[in-house]
């Protein structure tokens, strides 16, 4: 469990997501004042599966989130398929992740880990003092050098440190002089969920108690990804297409349509993938777009965190993992070890700690759109030179990290 900081601070969140609610409460654990502003009235998570690997998984333990209330499915393998008949063409098995990684590879339905995120954030138990949410806040103005937000309903708010978590469409990153270089992408995606009992009522047991990643297709657009979350009580497929299919422009990743469109939109796919479609939840198309990184995550006293900082393409499952890294370095360098900084000393190192490895998975998540072999966690017999790998992203220890680039900090500072 982190120490007690000395001071502390008073840190303000803006965006109650996976991403501010993973930093609210790394930050409580040590001992910080947090605050938390919603834009919208508090609501929750909206989607199907996320998958947390083990570097999004070992801060959950870090910070004594109860990751089994979570309901999580512990992935055991990724399961290649054939795309007309659905017959298994390559397995890859995870065997002892957890002694490799030091924590599982856990799938979760996103409004389960968020609910529970939020629960440690703002709950009487742990470490820390709870940290607040004030709902129906969204910042209009933001004065960097001073920590000051100003608010649209009128109200006001100063901190000694600014966290920006406001999503891809993020408000903050244009406050703080940040334009984004956006291209659409060739692809767009539905989203769907089944229930587990329903998969049993059409005789498709098979796709319920699988524990892995299950994929067909990936070498082009389109690309079928199942996972079972809830506790195996749930399954969550993520169908990409090529957008010049139904010329989906509308932005964002909640509209609606039928599972007779989903169908139709993969002709000669696996019968009982049809079969499912048919029968599916909350189908939902979603236009995916590719973000260049941004120049500078933070100005003053204000730093972006999450899809406010570096948005990527869901193809290698990383997303929210990324978020919550931001979130564990966050934790790291506020924490009582690096006391001695100063806050723009901090949120440099914060800086210099995550944007070149979160550029660097934003990249090769956009490779793997439309190549499977470019996803980590596949054989290392199609590795090539370049490519993340699995230890890369799983082995990774972000403490070292942190300590060896403050060294720099520190040796400037004395010279």
């Amino acid at each position: 469990m982190p120490g007690k900081t000395a001071t502390p601070l008073s840190i303000a969140i803006i965006g109650s997501g996976l991403g501010g609610l993973s930093a609210a409460v790394a930050l409580r654990r040590q001992n910080h004042n947090v605050t938390i502003f919603e834009r919208y009235d508090f609501a929750g998570e909206v989607g199907a599966s996320l998958s947390c690997a083990s570097n999004g998984s070992k801060f959950l333990q870090e910070w004594d989130v109860p990751i089994a209330a979570a309901k999580p499915v512990i992935l055991k393998s990724l399961i290649m398929h054939e795309w007309e008949t659905g017959k298994i063409t390559s397995e890859y098995d995870l065997g002892d992740y957890r002694e490799r990684f030091g924590a599982d590879y856990n799938n979760f339905h996103r409004i389960d880990i968020h609910n529970v995120l939020r629960e440690t954030a703002l709950g009487s138990k742990g470490q820390g003092p709870p940290c607040i949410l004030k709902t129906m806040h969204r910042a209009v103005k933001i004065d960097e050098e001073a920590g000051h937000i100003i608010f649209e309903n009128g109200e006001e708010f100063s901190a000694n440190v600014i966290i920006a978590a406001d999503g891809i469409r993020s408000l903050s990153r244009g406050l703080l002089g940040i334009t984004p270089s956006i291209t659409p992408s060739a692809s767009c995606c539905y989203r769907c969920i089944i229930p587990a009992s329903r998969l049993r009522e059409l005789g498709l047991e098979k796709f319920v108690s699988s524990d892995a990643i299950e994929f067909w297709g990936g070498f082009g657009i389109n690309k079928i990804v199942m996972s079972p979350c809830s506790n195996n009580e749930v399954v969550s497929s993520y169908c990409f297409y090529p957008a010049s299919f139904n010329d989906l422009n509308e932005d964002g990743w909640n509209i609606s349509t039928t599972g007779e469109n989903l169908v139709k939109t993969f002709p000669g796919l696996d019968p009982d993938l049809h079969k499912m479609f048919m029968h599916a939840d909350d189908i939902k198309m979603w236009r995916l777009y590719v973000h260049e990184p941004y120049p500078y995550w933070f100005k003053g006293k204000v730093a972006l965190l999450g899809d406010a900082a570096h948005p990527m393409l869901p193809d290698q499952s990383q997303g929210a993992c990324q978020a919550m890294e931001d979130a564990g370095a966050l934790g790291i360098i506020f924490g009582n070890k690096y006391d001695d900084l100063d806050i723009e000393q901090r949120l440099r190192l914060y800086e210099t700690t995550r944007k070149e490895r979160a550029s660097r998975v934003q990249a090769a998540s956009a490779k793997a759109r439309t190549d499977l072999s470019e996803r980590i966690g596949w054989s290392s017999k199609s590795d090539r030179p370049g490519k993340l790998t699995i230890e890369e992203i799983c082995g990774y220890d972000m403490h070292s990290h942190v300590a060896e680039l403050a060294k720099g900090i520190r040796s400037l500072e004395a010279s």
